[in-house]
């Protein structure tokens, strides 16, 4: 039965500094292994066995309370195979069981809480097995319920969620752990922890209502406007929200802004019709690899006049406003250039609905730099250092030339050769991800714009567009969005 049957590999335990370590056996496993979505009948997971802190029922509560909050969330984060979910290896816990662990009123002794996991679940088959740590803490009163039933007792939980990808070259164990990793932190957590367990519950006793709420707050039912999803910081941001929702409301869409503790008690995401990712933050690098190849290689282009030949009262309000907006930024966005984690995960599922349904998305600063990290590029953590005796100016102004390749899409969209552009970016797009072609470029070879061969619009300038509402030129890009949007929505 081995074509069905899997091998397993069992390691002793290890404290999780040494997760690349197996990293490496499983990169040697990968040569022959064959992993969950190999075959429709592979239903292979990858199990961790995470040691308590603690042995008595409050920590085991939290944990287990922590982790019944977060399970859709880690399902769809881990990209569970259909295969596993079919197979009734990771059955869900039932919503009996849900509810009586997050009632607040439920504090049972060990004994107590033991009895209750056997009657709702005396089964391997959970995403989070506690049989292996029931035993270790009680023995009899297991094997009293569960006689014949393969156990091997230890101070852990037994997590199962995860697939086996051992024969895709760009996996990783530590990828996998690091989910697991949430339910550590929300255990940890107590004030969100019973925000959250509060949220489920009502959930999972109300879903009517619930739907109901999502649907009243996200869709505006009596307007044709595609709605343009807008992401952003929890903390910060202001600025960039304010200018993006006036061009698109001028384009003729209906904005809402989307951070990521906005979703954090509910992680469905709500409809919309368009995508924008916003500036902010650096984007963490270990989402990819940082190398010494050069940059993209700049291209011959005949020299057109650029945009900024304008008439005096455009110029002057175009300073008047940058003025307004520095001290804007100054006084409400974070100048800090550390990474934001939570982000970086929610604006990968905001992404990821764009692309799976087909809508138009346009990146914007670190959102151009985030459509090439999540479709499989690169970037330079500084550039500073490339532009040398070119000189570049770090301003909201149009100060900075760019190019636009030719015959690009870009180009079509802006109707230009050649225009000046703001920069406030320190980071750059360096190699570019899967569908994705350079658009424009600047004066010392750094990309500047990238666009995508989907059907639907997909680009991204590594300037602030919306920050420049003077330019007619500029307010295409917001135009093309809701043109695209407006088409798909029909």
């Amino acid at each position: 039965a081995e074509w069905i049957v899997p091998f397993e590999v069992v390691f002793d335990p290890l404290p999780f500094s040494r997760l690349p370590e197996i990293d490496a056996v499983r990169l040697a496993l990968s040569q022959r292994a064959l992993g969950t979505s190999s075959f429709m009948l592979y239903a292979f997971g990858l199990h961790f066995n995470p040691e308590l802190p603690s042995l008595d029922i409050d920590t085991i509560l939290r944990y287990l309370r922590a982790f019944l909050t977060l399970y859709e969330r880690l399902k769809h984060s881990h990209g569970v195979d259909p295969a596993r979910s079919l197979s009734g290896f990771i059955e869900p816990f039932p919503k009996e069981y849900v509810l009586l662990v997050l009632d607040a009123r439920y504090r049972p002794t060990l004994e107590r809480f033991i009895d209750d996991y056997l009657a709702l679940n005396p089964t391997r088959n959970r995403p989070l097995d506690l049989l292996p740590l029931l035993s270790y803490l009680d023995e009899a009163r297991v094997r009293a319920r569960l006689p014949s039933e393969k156990i091997r007792k230890r101070p852990a939980f037994h997590y199962r969620l995860p697939d086996s990808r051992v024969d895709e070259p760009d996996w990783s164990i530590s990828r996998e752990w690091e989910l697991w990793l949430r339910v550590e932190r929300l255990a940890n957590d107590p004030k969100r922890l019973t925000k959250l367990t509060r949220y489920k519950i009502r959930r999972l006793r109300g879903p009517v209502m619930y739907w109901l709420r999502r649907l009243w707050r996200t869709k505006p039912l009596l307007s044709n406007r595609p709605m343009i999803a807008v992401t952003g910081p929890d903390k910060g941001g202001a600025p960039a929200w304010m200018c993006t929702w006036l061009a698109l409301k001028r384009a003729g869409a209906q904005p809402v802004r989307l951070t990521p503790s906005m979703f954090e008690d509910d992680p469905m995401l709500p409809p919309f019709d368009g995508l924008v990712l916003g500036g902010g933050a650096d984007i963490d690098s270990a989402r990819y690899q940082l190398d010494s190849d050069p940059l993209w290689e700049q291209e011959e282009l005949a020299d057109e006049s650029d945009e900024y030949a304008v008439r005096s009262p455009k110029r002057q309000l175009s300073r008047l406003f940058a003025s307004m907006l520095f001290y804007l930024r100054r006084s409400l966005a974070l100048t800090s250039m550390s990474v934001d984690f939570e982000r970086d995960e929610f604006e990968q599922a905001c992404l990821d609905k764009a692309l799976k349904e087909g809508l138009p998305v346009l990146g914007i600063c670190r959102g151009a730099q985030f459509l090439n990290v999540a479709l499989g590029g690169d970037l330079h953590e500084d550039v500073a250092s490339f532009y040398g005796e070119v000189g570049r100016a770090s301003t909201v102004l149009p100060s900075n030339r760019v190019e636009m390749v030719t015959g690009s899409l870009m180009g079509r969209i802006l109707g230009r050769r050649a225009l000046r552009v703001n920069s406030l970016n320190h980071q750059a797009i360096r190699t570019l991800g899967e569908t994705l072609r350079v658009g424009a470029y600047d004066s010392a070879g750094v990309i500047q714009a990238v666009e995508s061969d989907r059907d639907a619009l997909t680009v991204g300038v590594q300037w602030h567009p919306e920050y420049l509402p003077a330019s007619r030129t500029q307010q295409r890009l917001f135009k093309a969005l809701v043109q695209d949007a407006s088409f798909r929505k029909r």
